[in-house]
């Protein structure tokens, strides 16, 4: 099984309040890759509305996720601190939330820029993909649903873009479904034959019993089988508004659409006070989708009619070489970071949390360790350097990757990675 990692795009906008206490949008989008937007070199896939936000801010060429996977990523966005920090990475192979019903999620007392920036009086919103858990000891407790992270509102799914989500798109189980399912039944079945072949012979005398045990074992693998097939979607594919379910299992018609109505929405609700939102596409993550007005318009298939379909709402895979941690980054505040900047420095995806914070005169919490860095000083030409002078990329729990950034080195940065697979 393939994860998707984190991309992200920012966009800063300062127009109805102060400079002091600014809206911000934070719009990611899952699985895109370095080099698809137009702006960072595309020239078949059309990507203007990115391309101009990055024409009118800040484009960062070494910006990179903390984690190559969707959850842990995710983790290190929201609280500015490496995945391994607060408990949101896996020793097992499978790094991520498959299952509404998974035990565990962002903890409790870890703190996001969502609830800072909540105490000091920001209106906060998620919409799109949440995936940092649901509930604890029961259903209905919500103990790492998004409106306990700090968010006012949450319209979105709470667990990711499976294949299985969308009829007829595959499964993200089909290792988990041959070494289950259908090698169990294999070796059910050749044993059946083997024990009628020796009692047909009169080699071996097989009770009766013995065939209806077998085969009531093969019927109820099968069984429980399909009842996966048939539960999973309803159980784990849905949208939420807050804590009531609204579609299930949801149908991927119009659903950019549908996000990007309730982002504008939330928007014009908030005219009057300082807002945060998170836009959190479910593009390009698979299951691939597109509405009927960007299917079959691109030049790359389904893939690329995603891409322009996200492209128009904004108006590497699963390891930590480049293509699975270095992400597109882009940040525009109008009339405070100059257009039109290329910035080479190595900067993470938890240095939004720092950022954001300071943004929005909040405190940065003193009693935990703060792995993200205020982004503002290199934004606003304050400094040259980046803070970071090592970055570190886990393959799950297990450090994979350094990034050395040397402070008093005008070279460029130097990595060692070690092969991390996970499927």
């Amino acid at each position: 099984m393939k994860i998707p990692f984190l991309l992200l795009f920012f966009l800063w906008e300062a127009e109805s309040h102060a400079a002091s206490r600014p809206n911000i949008i934070l719009v990611m989008a899952d699985d895109l890759g370095i080099g698809d937007p137009g702006c960072y070199g595309n020239k078949t896939i059309r990507t203007p509305n990115i391309d101009r936000l990055a024409s009118g801010g800040v484009k960062l060429t070494q910006h990179l996720a903390a984690s190559p996977l969707c959850t842990p990523s995710r983790a290190a966005f929201m609280t500015g601190r490496y995945p391994v920090r607060s408990g949101m990475a896996s020793w097992s192979r499978t790094g991520v939330f498959l299952f509404t019903a998974s035990s565990g999620g962002l903890p409790t007392d870890e703190i996001t820029f969502a609830k800072l920036l909540k105490d000091q009086g920001y209106s906060t919103a998620l919409i799109g993909k949440w995936h940092l858990g649901m509930s604890c000891h029961s259903k209905t407790d919500f103990c790492h649903h998004p409106l306990h992270h700090g968010f006012n509102y949450f319209y979105g799914i709470s667990l990711t873009n499976l294949r299985d989500c969308k009829p007829g798109e595959g499964s993200v189980f089909t290792t988990g479904f041959k070494r289950l399912v259908f090698l169990p039944l294999q070796i059910v079945g050749v044993t059946l034959l083997t024990l009628a072949a020796l009692n047909c012979l009169g080699l071996l005398h097989v009770p009766l019993g013995v065939f209806f045990s077998l085969l009531f074992l093969a019927a109820l693998i099968l069984t429980l089988f399909l009842g996966f097939l048939h539960y999973f979607r309803p159980l784990n594919c849905f949208m939420m508004r807050n804590y009531e379910i609204i579609q299930q299992p949801m149908s991927y018609d119009n659903l950019t659409q549908r996000l990007t109505v309730e982002a504008a929405q939330f928007i014009q609700r908030n005219t009057e006070t300082p807002f945060l939102l998170v836009l959190s596409y479910l593009h390009v993550h698979t299951a691939l989708f597109s509405s009927k007005d960007f299917a079959g318009k691109s030049q790359h298939g389904v893939y690329g009619d995603a891409v322009e379909e996200m492209d128009w709402s904004v108006g590497g895979k699963a390891n930590n070489w480049e293509g699975g941690i270095r992400v597109p980054g882009i940040l525009r505040w109008p009339r405070v970071i100059q257009a039109g900047q290329k910035i080479d420095e190595p900067t993470s995806n938890m240095d939004i949390f720092p950022t954001v914070a300071k943004l929005a005169g909040a405190p940065l919490p003193e009693d935990r360790i703060i792995d993200g860095r205020d982004l503002m000083p290199l934004l606003e030409g304050k400094s040259q350097r980046s803070d970071h002078e090592f970055l570190f990329h886990y393959c799950n729990a297990y450090l994979n990757a350094v990034r050395w950034h040397p402070q008093n080195n005008s070279g460029s940065s130097r990595r060692t990675t070690n092969h991390c697979s996970m499927k």
